[in-house]
């Protein structure tokens, strides 16, 4: 008996710890309405209660905040995926303003000193449109994921200790069934 906690302890204690120390994107609302020619599509999304991209970000590190959504049509054996849309937002940390900003297309669309309120003002409300006719009486998936990562570019400034692989806030994704 002693042998099978002391395996519990050695194997399955150190992955509660770990998948513990991030937590996800919460969704509380969800809209899409079906038009023409398209598919208006709303999130609003609640950040995590422990996360440390402040942190990152006054590092020195550009932090990428993705929403992917795939359109497919659900089908007997496999869906048949029909169109993505991806909408992607840059943050970064000006240490000389000591302001956070939010890019969107080599645009600042958000400048802030509190990096929390920054990201709250880009999840809260989530709109786009997927340009996509659906056909009648058929049913389709809307599979969406947000994840918050680390950039691949580097501060010409000085040398950055960045984060590496490990992920600043871990991806929610889930999935959101309806019909014509």
């Amino acid at each position: 008996m002693k042998f099978i906690v002391g395996l519990f302890f050695l194997f399955v204690f150190p992955f509660v710890g770990f998948a513990q120390e991030y937590d996800s994107f919460v969704l509380t609302y969800q809209r899409v309405q079906v038009l023409d020619e398209s598919i208006a599509v709303e999130f609003v999304f609640e950040q995590p209660k422990k996360h440390k991209f402040e942190a990152a970000l006054k590092k020195g590190a550009l932090l990428s905040l993705i929403v992917e959504t795939e359109l497919a049509q659900k089908k007997f054996f496999r869906n048949k995926l029909l169109t993505t849309h991806t909408l992607t937002y840059y943050l970064r940390y000006d240490p000389l303003t000591r302001q956070f900003s939010a890019i969107q297309d080599a645009k600042t669309i958000a400048r802030n000193a509190d990096a929390s309120f920054l990201l709250d003002v880009l999840i809260k409300h989530i709109n786009f449109e997927i340009p996509y006719q659906i056909e009648k009486k058929s049913a389709y998936k809307l599979h969406t994921k947000i994840d918050l990562v680390q950039a691949n570019t580097q501060s010409w400034l000085s040398p950055v200790q960045f984060i590496g692989s490990e992920k600043i806030i871990q991806p929610f994704e889930f999935d959101y069934d309806f019909s014509s």
